[in-house]
């Protein structure tokens, strides 16, 4: 489970900003939180508002280049640029490292893991757990600019823990590569856990690319495939009775895991280790291929009045039911297991109702485990009735500056007031400053 997120010195985040679901002391909306003991509870959901290019996209990105830089980075040789983007507005900014950092539990045990970067080299990385009362540190990393005699940077180590077995991980460690990334790779245990939370519980969308994940769901798992389509069923999905999913052929090469804001091919992967975290939007038409190498061909039945069966290709049936076809899998898969889902846009393609029954499912009493952080515009899910005000947060930018990141909490704003109404009145930030003299 996530209890905090922040980053500093990437693409519009100037300074450290951080995203929290710690909840507060309100007891209102009590379905909305995940009871971690008699004294902690945490948010379930929290949803990021803001004008277009103020920055909500950039904090789901932060977060997908950090998980990319812990699952992959073990892979980088020497001549790797690490695919970093750091604040370029602010010139002293571009000489400095970019920095992350997640607080989150895993298997009953709290962590704190961070690591700052340039494009050369890792600038210092650091693994804290907490198992009891007492915060105890893992390792701590520091690299220096400076080039030893073979012209490698310099890297510091302080182990506390499993002292020798570290020392000879460190040694086979290169600047460039995360040390828990190395680690986890050649076994060390401690790391482990860290690492297997980025991969299996950290699920992260820019694109809402789930489409082939889905469709592998699906064809292997009826009951899977049931649950799917009742949904669809009873959100009036245009009369969708059964959905059909064939496997037909094994495509070559697989997806490819990069980011689309940077020419680099760091991060370039295929494969079951990318996940359903690592697909891009693959489009509807044809067959699909699959994030395991599949492809599958799609088709929905319908009934006509007089009772007749009719299939379409599911690249007929509308964007918004292949959006919310493509949500389902992933919403379900971290309800029943537990993990943290990013979306960014969550509404998009979506009838606001929808948006809203996605949202109250995934905060009612079928989740207990599961949480997750979306960014979207829909002002019509801006409701007390549906958010606390701990997990409504807004992206606030002026032109030509950087992000700055709020929560409802920092205003003096109570539980029971018009939330839609606020934001758009301008009272929390977040929205677009429009210069009516373009009408006249």
């Amino acid at each position: 489970m996530l209890l905090e997120f922040s980053v500093e010195n990437f693409l519009s985040f100037k300074d450290r900003v951080s995203l929290s679901l710690d909840s507060s002391a309100s007891k209102k909306l009590s379905c909305n939180l995940i009871e971690v003991s008699e004294k902690e509870r945490l948010l379930k959901s929290a949803v990021v508002y803001g004008a277009n290019a103020s920055g909500k996209s950039n904090l789901v990105k932060a977060l997908f280049f950090m998980r990319n830089m812990v699952v992959h980075s073990h892979n980088f040789n020497i001549d790797t640029r690490i695919p970093v983007k750091p604040f370029r507005l602010d010139r002293e900014c571009l000489e400095k490292p970019s920095r992350f950092e997640l607080k989150f539990v895993h298997e009953g045990v709290r962590y704190r893991y961070g690591f700052s970067c340039n494009g050369w080299q890792v600038i210092d990385e650091y693994l804290f757990e907490r198992p009891g009362k007492r915060e105890r540190a893992v390792f701590k990393r520091k690299n220096s600019f400076e080039k030893d005699s073979s012209d490698k940077g310099i890297s510091e180590f302080h182990f506390s823990v499993d002292k020798k077995q570290q020392e000879l991980i460190s040694s086979q460690t290169i600047e460039k590569t995360l040390y828990i990334s190395r680690a986890t790779q050649l076994g060390y245990e401690k790391t482990k856990p860290v690492y297997e939370f980025f991969t299996g519980s950290l699920q992260v969308s820019l694109t809402s690319g789930w489409e082939n994940y889905i469709l592998e769901r699906m064809c292997a798992d009826e009951a899977f495939k049931a649950r799917v389509i009742e949904v669809l069923k009873k959100a009036d999905f245009g009369g969708i009775e059964e959905i059909m999913v064939k496997k037909v052929k094994s495509p070559s090469p697989g997806p490819e895991f990069v980011f689309e804001y940077s020419p680099t091919d760091a991060f370039k992967s295929s494969g079951p280790a990318a996940g359903p975290a690592a697909m891009s939007a693959s489009g509807y038409g044809g067959a699909y291929s699959g994030v395991y190498g599949d492809s599958y061909e799609v088709r929905t039945r319908h009934r006509t009045e007089s009772g007749d069966a009719v299939y379409f290709d599911l690249r007929e049936e509308s964007e918004g039911t292949r959006k919310t076809l493509t949500l389902l899998g992933p919403l379900f898969d971290v309800m029943d297991k537990g993990g943290v889902l990013f979306i960014d846009e969550l509404e998009s393609s979506l009838h606001p109702e929808i948006t809203r029954l996605l949202i109250r499912l995934f905060n009612s009493k079928k989740n207990s485990r599961a949480q997750m952080v979306f960014t979207t515009h829909d002002t019509n899910v801006l409701d007390n009735e549906l958010f606390r005000r701990d997990q409504i947060y807004f992206c606030t930018k002026e032109p030509n500056r950087h992000t700055e990141l709020a929560s409802l909490l920092d205003f003096d704003i109570r539980q029971e007031i018009d939330f839609e109404r606020v934001y758009l009145t301008g009272r929390v930030g977040g929205v677009p400053i429009v210069d009516e003299t373009l009408l006249y």
